[in-house]
């Protein structure tokens, strides 16, 4: 091809505007020599270089490389010196060493292994340079814990001055090529001497051992197989060798185990002395840990990752659950500092440390959707802000194996106890969505796209979708059913199915009566809310029955809300003159207190539940369970001896079991009623309101008592 005077010389094999936008630069023959992209865009093309793309070469990653193990070579030598460090002592099992380290930062990106092929050009995003900068930015500071920087942080920017210095000929012969800084002051990079004094070991109050050992199985076999937090032969390794007696961080994460697992236990050794309730289980534990120590909130670790988990967890059954909302908040920032929120900090190749790391950053994640769904705050991270990788669906015992190729490696024919914690976490996304759009101030609904006329429709028509879609997903094992005979997969699955029904409630319950007011969707709504509400009730009867020792939040807040719905569905067929089966909906609402009367021994969050529930039916001379002993009086604290607890066996006659007959919409979870509630809804703004204004946080005491007063039509003998 002849190129003229006009001809635009190629300096490149691509534009200047291809390599900008970061796509294929393909020429357009007879175009004036313009590419396709420039023509549709009516650009100019031009090759002038402006855009040039950087360069790895073989030497820059070999010398990676040596500054690499100088590195690991002075922290082995900064943790033989530094007892206080959280690594200073570790389990002698090769597999289960440096448990505590921060995720590997520089081998986590494959290509940095390799050789460009030829010399070529390789583009550099955020996704594949930054985990070269962290070894600048983080582990050749005096720091001995790497921190994670970002592309915008100036860190970057120094690190590729230094970078680019380097690799000129005229590079001075007085600097190391193994230091980034030569000349630095050491009052200006060196910890205040005031501010740099270890915190001194404070010896805690263990249980004795065969206490301990009884609590901690207590904690793996009710507690972890919900949020995968922990590794159990691992945890129990580090134990068995007297790490907690040694290792103050440690020690903490040990405390919070033991605590809630006391939730669980018979034993009257784990009561608070003079407290007389097994709502203290526990507590002479909880009560050492001091989760807001500097070293926790200045120098993250894996144990203070998982201790803000446990305190969170444990948080979650106390009149302080509020308190979670920070510390989780918190707990997200260390893991940001870490990098543990990107998957290209971590190692190619999987390891004990790593994994722990990731499940503790999601169990992070899980517990902020719940909690800022029932404060009804903003989530302290998006879903667009980070990009790791679900934990591996392999269970605790086959993560390490003497043969390295079997490690990690789940056996075909056992179904995995992960795979829930992986569902469930699909699900916070869709919660997390549904946070952001359904809840959230009308400005992150403009920016999100959801304006105009029938975005409620195209919001709950996408979000029924996700759901539908999620609901299939869930694999055989975890689809509750009366045949579920293993007591942990049976709960895995109570807890999925009833998270299924309550995002639908979550979807649908906002449209009812938006503003006090119909809209185009509210029956729809209406069937939906009352449809996952039965299905939620008839869970609860089978967990009440089953597993009544079961302390599930997610579980406690499903059988509230959805017996809040039902009493909703029977105020309102009530409102409106309506007959309605009284007898076979207040059983629904029976079951639910079932389940919140067998845990409010142990948690204050379901004796709350309970008392409104009560106050409801009272409200409405419904009947209430001939079963149940009725809160009212106050249960007496003083009593020096607290009463039986429940029993910790969760499994009865199957016979029993297999006689509860389980509704339709059980079976088919996208079946819908849809003979709820009769035309006087659009007329009756009062019976609107009772939908629209029920508070559905925390703040039960005020919320909670202000409404009940504004429903005493509600009464049978109150005038319509």
């Amino acid at each position: 091809m002849s190129t003229g005077p006009d001809r635009p010389k190629r300096r490149g094999n691509s534009c200047d505007t291809c390599k900008k936008r970061k796509v294929k630069c393909v020429g357009a023959p007879g175009k004036n020599g313009s590419c396709n992209t420039c023509l549709a865009s009516k650009l100019t093309c031009t090759y002038d270089g402006t855009f040039k793309n950087r360069v790895i070469s073989k030497d820059y990653i070999e010398r990676l490389e040596a500054r690499l193990s100088e590195v690991e070579l002075l922290l082995k030598q900064a943790q033989s010196t530094n007892p206080s460090s959280s690594n200073a002592v570790q389990p002698s099992s090769q597999d289960y060493r440096n448990s505590d380290s921060p995720p590997t930062a520089l081998s986590s990106n494959p290509n940095l292994n390799e050789e460009p092929n030829g010399g070529e050009e390789l583009e550099l995003s955020d996704e594949d340079f930054d985990g070269v900068s962290i070894l600048h930015q983080g582990i050749s500071s005096l720091s001995i814990s790497p921190r994670f920087h970002g592309r915008s942080s100036s860190s970057k920017l120094v690190s590729d001055i230094f970078e680019k210095r380097q690799a000129t000929e005229q590079y001075s012969s007085r600097t190391s090529s193994s230091s980034t800084l030569v000349f630095k002051r050491p009052e200006f990079w060196s910890p205040f001497p005031w501010e740099s004094q270890p915190e001194p070991f404070h010896q805690f109050d263990f249980p004795p051992q065969d206490l301990l050992d009884s609590l901690v199985s207590l904690f793996f076999e009710h507690v972890n197989y919900l949020y995968a937090l922990l590794n159990r032969p691992a945890f129990e390794t580090l134990i068995a060798q007297g790490l907690h007696y040694h290792d103050a961080q440690f020690a903490d994460v040990v405390l919070l185990v033991i605590a809630i697992g006391s939730k669980f236990s018979t034993d009257s050794r784990v009561v608070l002395e003079g407290s007389g309730t097994w709502r203290s289980s526990g507590f002479k534990w909880f009560s050492q840990v001091n989760i807001y120590k500097k070293a926790t909130l200045s120098v993250p670790s894996l144990y203070n990752l998982q201790a803000i988990v446990l305190y969170t967890l444990h948080q979650q059954n106390s009149p302080s659950q509020e308190e979670g909302w920070s510390l989780l908040s918190s707990g997200i920032r260390l893991a940001q500092a870490m990098g543990a929120h990107r998957k290209k900090v971590y190692a190619s190749k999987l390891t004990v440390t790593d994994e722990l790391w990731k499940r503790a950053f999601w169990c992070l994640y899980m517990l902020d959707r719940q909690t800022c769904l029932a404060l009804g705050r903003p989530c302290s991270l998006h879903d667009e802000e980070f990009d790791l990788d679900l934990p591996i669906d392999c269970d605790d015992e086959y993560w390490v194996q003497e043969n390295p190729e079997d490690c990690f490696k789940q056996p075909p024919d056992k179904p995995s106890k992960i795979t829930f914690v992986i569902r469930f976490i699909e699900a916070s996304v869709i919660l997390s969505h549904a946070l952001r759009t359904i809840y959230s101030i009308n400005k992150s609904k403009a920016v999100l796209g959801y304006t105009g006329q029938g975005w409620e429709e195209r919001l709950v028509a996408e979000l029924n979708s996700r759901l539908n879609n999620w609901e299939a997903r869930i694999p055989s094992h975890l689809r509750l059913s009366t045949g579920i005979r293993d007591p942990l997969f049976f709960i895995q699955a109570a807890v999925l199915s009833s998270a299924y029904h309550d995002l639908r409630i979550l979807v649908h319950h906002p449209f009812v009566a938006p503003g006090g007011k119909s809209s185009s969707i509210t029956y729809l709504c209406l069937a939906t809310c009352d449809n996952a509400a039965r299905a939620c009730s008839s869970i609860a009867c089978l967990v009440s029955q089953r597993a009544p020792m079961t302390l599930a939040p997610i579980l406690l807040h499903t059988a509230f809300t959805s017996a809040i719905i039902l009493f909703f569905k029977l105020f309102s067929a009530r409102r409106a003159g309506t007959v309605i089966d009284i007898t076979g909906t207040m059983s629904g609402v029976h079951g639910c207190m079932g389940v919140l009367e067998n845990a409010e021994s142990r948690t204050w969050l379901a004796g709350q539940y309970r008392d409104i529930l009560y106050n409801l039916a009272m409200l409405g001379d419904l009947p209430l369970p001939s079963t149940s002993s009725a809160p009212f009086p106050p249960s007496n604290y003083s009593a020096t001896t607290p009463t039986a607890p429940i029993s910790n066996d969760i499994a009865i006659p199957f016979d029993a079991l297999h006689s509860t007959k389980l509704p339709h919409y059980l079976d088919d979870p996208q079946a819908q009623i849809v003979d709820i509630l009769p035309l006087t809804f659009d007329t009756d703004e009062q019976l609107r309101n009772m939908w629209n204004d029920a508070p559905m946080g925390m703040g039960f005491d005020t919320d909670w008592a202000n409404y009940l007063t504004t429903l005493n039509w509600m009464q049978p003998n109150a005038p319509l």
